[in-house]
Order: structure tokens, then sequence, then C-alpha cells
């Protein structure tokens, strides 16, 4: 058993690239113990054995998907095949106190191939050493390699630009929330630095929580939203109008809590906004066609 303490940039450049990094989506353990920049996120239910064969190293964070377990096995001697762990999740106790559907994710999930690791596994990353202490007396046979990262600081005090766009509306608009939920899954599936707030019902949260880097809050009486957003720092505010008997007759009140929250706004071209702002000067109208809505919030 082999404990190396080294800099992650050092462990990332004796990789062969290409590298996978395979997770089900983007969590704190890929964020702050590797480099993203030199690898692609990709999920399981994207893998492929042709799609692994692209790759040079594919690093297993946490968990080991099923559906490429036998693919992974036939491969190991073509690729090098890494698992990150920065949990005690290969000591599965039935008793303990974690929730009962977190201990079957565990056990599904990586337990139940302990025995198998050394088989397909060349390297188990791990991030404290207490835990490779651990690993090494109760689970893994003696000429498994493990390493130790360090932590790697510069993604707290480097933090990227990040544009955030908020809706809010109620859960009752629900013509609005259909047309926004077109326009969210476009922006999201063309941009990685766009974060979305907005407050959803359960079951619109339903509706909405495959879109990536949306923030879905629970609903809230006004005084409350009110006070939790006195210091937000909101760059756009969308305030869609889709025509129907009741929007006929609302009032332009969305405009004063996007102008208070110092955001851009963008309004539909219609009542109660069209006769009510100033184009361009008091916020953009637009007319309910979701490219323009695109265009506009990606020159803002």
């Amino acid at each position: 058993m082999h404990l190396n303490f080294i800099n992650n940039s050092l462990i990332f450049k004796s990789l062969q690239k290409p590298i996978a990094i395979v997770s089900n989506s983007m969590n704190p353990t890929i964020y702050y113990w590797l480099n993203m920049e030199i690898s692609k996120l990709i999920k399981p239910s994207q893998l492929s054995k042709e799609k692994l064969n692209n790759f040079n190293t594919i690093i297993l964070v946490r968990y080991i998907p099923l559906r490429i377990i036998i693919d992974l096995f036939r491969l190991r001697k073509k690729l090098k095949i890494v698992l990150l762990i920065d949990d005690n999740l290969l000591d599965f106790n039935i008793f303990s106190e974690l929730p009962f559907l977190y201990k079957i994710k565990i056990f599904f999930g990586i337990y139940c191939y302990k025995l198998f690791l050394h088989f397909f596994i060349d390297e188990i990353w791990v991030t404290n050493e207490r835990l490779e202490k651990k690993i090494k007396k109760n689970v893994l046979k003696k000429d498994m390699n493990i390493k130790l990262l360090s932590f790697s600081n510069n993604r707290i005090y480097n933090p990227k630009k990040i544009f955030k766009i908020a809706y809010i509306g109620t859960s009752s608009h629900q013509l609005e929330l259909y047309w926004l939920k077109s326009l969210f899954e476009q922006i999201q599936f063309e941009r990685e630095d766009i974060l979305i707030e907005i407050y959803l019902d359960k079951k619109w949260r339903r509706l909405y929580r495959h879109i990536p880097r949306v923030s879905i809050l629970y609903p809230t009486n006004w005084e409350t939203f009110h006070m939790n957003t006195l210091h937000s720092n909101v760059d756009v505010v969308l305030n869609p109008i889709i025509n129907s008997n009741f929007n006929k007759y609302r009032s332009p009140t969305k405009f004063f809590d996007t102008t208070r929250l110092g955001a851009v706004g963008i309004y539909s071209n219609c009542a109660p906004f069209k006769n009510f702002i100033k184009d361009y000067k008091d916020g953009i109208l637009l007319e309910n066609d979701i490219e323009i809505w695109k265009k506009e919030i990606y020159h803002i």
C-alpha cells in the first residue's frame, strides 16, 4: 500500500489524456478536488463501451455506475481507471445514523463492489489521511495504490463570473411558467455561466428540476420575499406576460420589484407594461419569441 501526498497538478500531469470524469452531476468533490479544466464531466447515462474507448483515463467520483461495470472490467488494460472517494463509503453499516435511502445508495453505488475493486480500479484517490488509514486497514488489498490529494484552494479565491437571471412571479402564473421552461432549457443548454433563480411550488419543481443551474426557492409571503431580496445580486429579471383574460387586467407591479433589485428588466411588449415602460430606458420590451429573448439576454 502506497500513500503519497502529492500536489494535484502533478497527479494530473501524470495522467494520459483525454480524461473523463464520471459523475451524475457537478458536485463539491469534483469542484474542490479535481481540476475540471483538463477534463470533461460525463454522466453515466451518456457512456457506452465505444465512448469509453475515446479516453485514456477514467476518474470515477464516489460511485461506480452499474451500467458500465462490465466495460470497466474489459477495458482496464487499455485505460487507467481511478476511483476518487471523500467519505467512508466502503465501510457500510446498516445500523448507522445515515438515512435509509442514502444507505441503499451507498450499498448499490459502491459498497457492493468492495471485494472486486482490484479487478478494474488502478488507483484510489482519497482526500484525508484518516480515510486512507480506514481503507488500508479494513478494505483493500495491500498492493492497491492510494494517493492523497491536496486541497485546491484556487477554487475559493478565483470564482468565475456568474450571470444571474431571476423570475419573481408566483406559481399561479402557469402560462408564463410553461413558456419560461422552454426558454430556460435552451439557455442552460447553450450557456454554463448562468444561474437562474425562481420561486416554485411542488408541482412546478418537478417540471423544472431537470434544468441545470436553477436555484428553486419555495414560495413565501411577500414580506419575507421583500426582506430576502433587499440585498440580492440579480443581473436580469424576466417579466413575460402571456395573453389571457386574467392577464389583461394585471398591474405593472413587477416593474417596481425589478427596479428595487437593481436589475435589467425584460418585459413582454403588451399590457400592463407596453404603455407604462419606456423601451430601453426603464426596461426592455420584447415580443414573446424565445429566440428574441435569448438574443437580448446574451447581449446584456
